[in-house]
């Protein structure tokens, strides 16, 4: 009887142990469920990260310029040359111009034939040192107190060849006579040394070039802008270069001093394009 209770007692005994064992199973299920909901919704709530990543980036290359962007080029609205607008005038506001009816010691105005119109100052522009130009130009003046539709064109007149004295710190000009020119300058006044006149005869540069880069002071051809097979010249802002004017040159019978301006009758018209912005100067 000793030996039958001892066996009923074990048995009891594995019965308790299977019950706490298949317990502890299915607290284990049951906390684990729990915990992978817990995880599960945590991650719903987190924004995506793929999205989030995409949206900063999208955020930063629209806030951020992109590098090597080139300027866009910016075109003037066409202006109006006058027919005596005196290239070695440029920048210099120390000197003021006479009426026609007064005489002058200055060069300049040395000679002031028919006194058909008053020397002016060429229009100019604030520029950046590098920057490059083209040009658009038209019309016709006439440098004899002609009638303008006689006159010459941008491009002056290819068979008479100007010989331009310095003035200043302004160079002279050798190229065709009665063509439109630039000049570029710093922000001093050009009446130190003046640099060497560039030769845009046939035995020189000539006027087909493609680009040009003049120096500080040097009178540069412009003409009508394009080159004998109509593509766009280049006109390319030296260092330190911080204005552009455009204007004319004259003389008596195109040759020697810059003076004769006042016999002058018509009008160029031109457009300029840069690759930099630029501003008209007052």
């Amino acid at each position: 009887m000793k030996q039958n209770g001892g066996t009923v007692k074990n048995k009891n005994f594995l019965i308790v142990i299977l019950v706490l064992l298949v317990l502890c199973l299915l607290a284990l299920c049951v906390g684990g469920f729990l915990l992978w909901r817990r995880v599960n919704n945590a991650a719903s709530g987190l924004p995506n990260l793929a999205e989030t990543a995409a949206a900063v980036s999208t955020q930063i290359s629209t806030a951020l310029p992109e590098e090597n962007t080139p300027a866009p080029a910016a075109t003037s609205v066409p202006f109006v040359l006058g027919a005596a607008p005196v290239i070695h005038l440029a920048g210099r506001t120390d000197i003021a111009i006479p009426p026609l009816d007064q005489p002058s010691d200055i060069s300049l105005f040395s000679c002031r034939p028919a006194g058909l119109v008053q020397e002016t100052y060429p229009p100019g522009y604030r520029i950046q040192p590098g920057a490059e130009f083209t040009f658009t130009v038209s019309g016709q003046i006439n440098y004899y107190a002609g009638a303008p539709e006689e006159g010459y064109p941008p491009d002056g007149e290819p068979s008479t060849f100007a010989n331009i004295e310095p003035f200043g710190g302004i160079s002279g000009y050798q190229g065709p006579a009665g063509a439109l020119v630039g000049v570029f300058l710093d922000d001093a006044i050009p009446n130190g040394a003046a640099p060497a006149a560039l030769n845009f005869n046939p035995d020189g540069q000539g006027t087909d070039f493609e680009r040009l880069q003049p120096q500080i002071g040097q009178v540069f051809f412009i003409g009508d802008g394009q080159n004998r097979a109509g593509k766009a010249q280049v006109f390319v802002a030296p260092p330190n270069a911080t204005r552009l004017f455009v204007g004319l040159i004259d003389g008596s019978f195109f040759s020697g001093p810059s003076t004769c301006y006042t016999d002058n009758a018509g009008e160029f018209k031109y457009q300029i394009t840069s690759n930099q912005p630029y501003q008209a100067l007052p």
